[in-house]
């Protein structure tokens, strides 16, 4: 289902949405497991805010790994709408592809070696307003493989199961493999 779009943020909103999402992120810092974290500033956010109007990638935790082991991502997800947003899905797949403007080729940026993920389950996920949600992944990593940086993207989408889906976001993440 095809969300209309939403109106600009007022300075305010976007003051009271920052105030809201720091807060998540500050709980997500103090209970974060994994070995490397990022988030957004308050400055970031704001200008977030000002550029998207649908749900958005606020922060990601990951771990390193080693050949023929695992590591872990996880990515999370703030509605600042003021409608909830269905049939989102976030996908994750290792690929130097971050820096692409290009959507179509920022997809196809793709490590073959290592697998490509995505979640929730069909019908995706139902995101009320204000709402955040986080996905954890877990993705192996090939026994012969160069031990060095690799990057993984996350991709934040909104489907249309009888039309062309929507672009909403997109995170890279570094990990070592030692």
């Amino acid at each position: 289902m095809a969300r209309s779009k939403q109106k600009k943020l007022t300075p305010a909103q976007i003051k009271k949405q920052t105030q809201k999402i720091q807060e998540v992120i500050d709980k997500h810092k103090r209970e974060n497991r994994e070995e490397h974290f990022t988030s957004l500033t308050p400055e970031q956010i704001g200008r977030k805010l000002k550029r998207v109007n649908s749900p958005m990638i606020i922060l990601q935790g990951w771990s390193d790994s080693t050949p023929g082991g695992t590591f872990n991502y996880i990515v999370g997800i703030y509605n600042p709408d003021s409608t909830g947003a269905s049939d989102l899905y976030v996908h994750v797949w290792v690929g130097s592809g971050n820096v692409d403007p290009t959507l179509g080729t920022f997809l196809l940026n793709v490590d073959q070696r290592f697998p490509r993920l995505t979640q929730p389950a069909f019908f995706g996920l139902l995101l009320p307003p204000g709402a955040d949600t986080t996905f954890r992944f877990s993705i192996t990593v090939p026994t012969m493989i160069e031990k060095t940086i690799y990057f993984g993207n996350s991709f934040l989408m909104q489907l249309n199961y009888n039309d062309v889906g929507q672009y909403l976001d997109r995170g890279v993440f570094p990990f070592a493999v030692t």
